[in-house]
């Protein structure tokens, strides 16, 4: 029940970032034609445009890429076997999951910092413009956390098998 609202969740999210970039490349190209045709630019559009690709980027890596969707350095990786993989793969969610973690009061304190300043434009306070950051930050160490227990867990060895990456993982493929 919990895992088909969490895929439904998921869906949701996707079509949101989705149709956030279309809206990107719409109000990019609306800036361009009314610069460059109509000799009219509109400063809004660079700085919404930037805003919105801010929240898609930071709310796509923290909440819809699986760990096999990710960019990744794998080489020695690849050239270990399931238990070496463990290893790396305890080493590197712990080292990830503990930094974020030991950084995120920073984090937290200067985006609330930023109430205090506002887009150059649209007048937008910039502690929500970067509130995507700590949803972005909080991602990150959940996602270090759930990794570092599956390899704990006993079936670690699905966790670190070599599976080719769904066919089909997300609302545009």
């Amino acid at each position: 029940m919990y895992r088909k609202g969490f895929v439904r969740l998921q869906r949701g999210m996707e079509a949101l970032c989705t149709l956030a970039f279309v809206a990107i490349f719409g109000i990019s190209l609306l800036g361009i034609v009314m610069r460059y045709v109509f000799s009219m630019p509109l400063v809004w559009t660079d700085e919404l445009a930037m805003v919105l690709l801010l929240w898609v980027v930071l709310l796509t890596d923290g909440l819809l890429l699986s760990d096999r969707e990710q960019v990744r350095f794998d080489v020695v990786y690849d050239l270990c076997g399931p238990r070496g993989r463990r290893g790396i793969g305890l080493l590197a969610s712990l080292a990830i999951g503990v930094t974020f973690l030991v950084s995120l009061p920073t984090i937290y304190d200067y985006v609330a910092f930023l109430w205090r300043e506002r887009t150059s434009v649209l007048d937008w306070r910039l502690d929500a413009v970067f509130s995507c950051f700590v949803v972005y930050w909080v991602a990150v160490i959940v996602r270090a956390v759930i990794q570092f227990w599956q390899l704990l867990r006993p079936d670690w060895r699905e966790r670190v098998a070599d599976d080719a990456p769904e066919e089909n993982s997300n609302i545009l493929g």
